[in-house]
């Protein structure tokens, strides 16, 4: 006799329940961020909090006196920290150790004159190298990534015809690993050009964001700073929550 190895019915509507209760959670957490964040940015000349901030200033003003006056110290090799930063993102590439918000954040404060530029590279060298390594393995790695990650599975188990703009939302929504994405699309062989441009603009409203947050990096309690975060965060939640009720509505359909 043949052993039977279903699980019963639920279990896995239970394992669904709880996946769909943490995207939530996790999309709440992104609106409550962009809430408090609102709060600060409603409360930033009060006289307590302008007392308060008074007293890490001076240490504010001194990291960013060192970081403008970095460029001057490299004058023999001016091009090393825009090299540095696109090898971290090649790194990044097979070993995520850092999201990608610091990564960009961070750029803009090193150069300002270059941030956006280099984060454009580094995000294509990104997304590049990660598509070719999923195209290199071949189809075998396909259904160990969709296992890994059941929420994008549940996605793509549909029309092939979505698949575009399904990479969209994809790059859109800060919940799916980029890493993960990029592998499956190079091992299904989507159109390289298609799959790099799509990329880049569902990146972009969170580059540009974090680019204008960076360039404001060290004066945190001003619009410049403050208006980005609460932007990318409310998107962000919003998107979250979005594809939380898509599963929802898949899974009633099929």
């Amino acid at each position: 006799m043949k052993k039977q190895s279903a699980r019963p019915p639920g279990v896995k509507l239970t394992k669904e329940k709880r996946r769909r209760s943490l995207t939530n959670l996790i999309g709440g957490l992104l609106l409550a961020a962009a809430a408090a964040l609102s709060a600060l940015l409603f409360l930033r000349n009060s006289p307590a909090l302008l007392a308060w901030y008074d007293r890490y200033r001076e240490y504010v003003l001194r990291l960013e006196d060192f970081v403008q006056n970095l460029p001057d110290r490299l004058t023999v090799f001016p091009l090393v920290i825009p090299l540095a930063v696109l090898l971290l993102y090649a790194i990044r590439s097979m070993v995520p150790l850092f999201p990608l918000s610091v990564m960009i954040v961070i750029t803009e404060v090193l150069s300002p004159s270059m941030g956006f530029a280099v984060n454009i590279l580094g995000l294509t060298l990104l997304l590049s190298i990660r598509y070719w390594w999923g195209r290199w393995r071949g189809g075998g790695q396909v259904n160990r990534l969709l296992r890994l990650q059941p929420t994008i599975r549940a996605f793509l188990e549909n029309d092939r015809k979505s698949k575009p703009w399904l990479l969209f939302m994809f790059r859109l929504a800060p919940i799916f690993p980029v890493n993960t994405v990029s592998s499956i699309y190079g091992v299904m062989r989507f159109d390289y050009a298609d799959y790099a441009l799509i990329s880049l603009l569902g990146f972009l409203p969170r580059l540009i964001t974090y680019s204008i947050t960076g360039n404001s990096f060290f004066d945190p309690l001003t619009v410049p700073f403050l208006v980005p975060l609460i932007i990318i965060f409310t998107l962000s939640g919003v998107s979250v929550i979005g594809v939380s009720m898509a599963l929802v509505k898949r899974q009633r359909e099929t």
